[in-house]
């Protein structure tokens, strides 16, 4: 494989900047259920897959320019506000390293347990979230949601079983990529792990802390419904970005996260294969 250069990342960049603006400003659901800090949006797939492919740097231009040249050129509310481009920006920094931190400790290099463990955590949360407040509102004097009795049981029900379907989704989807390039450069176990960790552990939380700041929100509705809605597109963000990486290979240049000695991991994925067929 060629080296990637900087006039071959600068090109993509301004492809995928192109693609997260469409994909955030015109095929996204903004103020869903009339929550104003509440959007779904594919423009995630397109940043995971620019700070995987191109690394942290580009990835993070390539978040920040969608956020800002999206709220300027189409704004979907108030003014643009620097502050609500943090989360957009750790988006397209974190997922890099923690990928390249889950390769070195060698996490889930045979299972996926760190996604695992993060999905039961959530899972845990959400049934607290939802067992803890029978109404709920983000300010004192927004419109407040009822938890009903039958949600209180569908909801919790609902997301262990989403839990349960992803966990092995992510088994099937290494299987079947199993004679695929990709699964030879990549681990996508740790690929799923590192999106799940950068969007719970990182970018809600900073995000629900700024709305908290600006607008006095509150801090654990704001996580808790972001959370509900993010659990529930997570699995296709991953689909995207793994079929994008997959497809990327095949183009000859190097992505970022491939280390630099691809003959030592073809030696060593050789050696894997010859254990397996023994």
């Amino acid at each position: 494989m060629r080296k990637m250069t900087n006039l071959y990342k600068i090109a993509f960049s301004a492809l995928f900047i192109a693609l997260g603006i469409i994909l955030s400003r015109f095929f996204s659901l903004p103020y869903l259920f009339g929550l104003p800090f509440l959007k779904i949006s594919f423009s995630m797939s397109v940043i995971f897959f620019a700070s995987f492919y191109l690394g942290p740097l580009y990835g993070t231009i390539v978040s920040f320019a969608v956020d800002f040249f999206g709220a300027l050129l189409f704004p979907q509310g108030g003014p643009y506000d620097f502050l609500f481009s943090i989360p957009a920006i750790i988006q397209g920094f974190v997922p890099y390293f923690v990928y390249k931190f889950l390769e070195k400790v060698k996490a889930d290099k045979k299972y996926p347990i760190v996604l695992g463990i993060l999905m039961l955590l959530i899972d845990a949360f959400i049934l607290i979230f939802v067992l803890t407040h029978d109404t709920f509102s983000y300010t004192t004097s927004s419109t407040e949601y009822e938890f009903t009795p039958a949600l209180k049981v569908i909801i919790p029900t609902l997301f262990f079983a989403i839990s349960i379907i992803f966990y092995i989704g992510i088994l099937l989807f290494k299987r079947k990529y199993k004679e695929r390039k990709i699964n030879q450069y990549y681990n996508l176990y740790i690929l799923a792990a590192s999106m799940f960790l950068t969007y719970f552990l990182f970018k809600i939380p900073i995000s629900a802390a700024i709305f908290m700041y600006r607008y006095e929100y509150s801090f654990e509705i704001v996580y808790g419904v972001r959370a509900l809605t993010g659990f529930l597109t997570a699995f296709v963000h991953y689909i995207i970005v793994v079929v994008a990486l997959n497809v990327s290979l095949k183009s000859g240049v190097k992505g970022a996260l491939l280390p630099k000695d691809l003959l030592a991991v073809n030696r060593e994925v050789e050696e894997v294969k010859e254990g397996e067929n023994k």
